[in-house]
């Protein structure tokens, strides 16, 4: 079963003004709306009630770790070249899976061909010859039928 949220201040200070009142614990969980059980652990000791540390093994992913592996997630490495840069304690699996919590997706990148010096003047020159043309040039020229014309076979 799940952990309810903790009292919230304005919780506590009123289960204490009812206490005071006389009312009992399972009056008090009805006015509130908690339950006897957490009503109960408030009253046996307010001043540390919610700072008892919680048990479990701790975190290997610190929030600096996990703002270095953010950051060096943009230089598109690889999972062990993430680890090797930032210096993690953990494993590869474990950097792949705190990424995809905070939202990035491991995706290919599409591959596509080089765009080379020869490309980049061809496209200028066409750019240059086809600058001054006009709407009704372009539509002479296009290589797709227009919807009037038929499809010649």
């Amino acid at each position: 079963m799940a952990k309810a949220k903790k009292l919230s201040l304005l919780e506590r200070g009123r289960i204490v003004e009812l206490h005071k009142q006389g009312l009992s614990q399972h009056a008090i969980a009805a006015e509130v709306g908690r339950s006897k059980t957490v009503i109960l652990n408030f009253l046996k000791d307010p001043e540390h009630y919610g700072t008892k540390k919680s048990s479990g093994r701790p975190k290997k992913m610190t929030p600096a770790l996990s703002r270095r592996i953010r950051l060096a997630v943009h230089q598109e490495t690889g999972w062990t070249q993430i680890k090797a840069l930032t210096g993690a304690d953990c494993s590869a699996i474990t950097i792949r899976r705190h990424l995809r919590e905070k939202g990035f997706k491991n995706k290919k990148r599409i591959q596509r061909p080089r765009l080379l010096q020869r490309h980049k003047t061809a496209r200028l020159d066409f750019a240059r010859e086809h600058q001054t043309w006009d709407i009704e040039r372009w539509k002479k020229s296009s290589c797709t039928p227009s919807p009037t014309e038929q499809p010649v076979e």
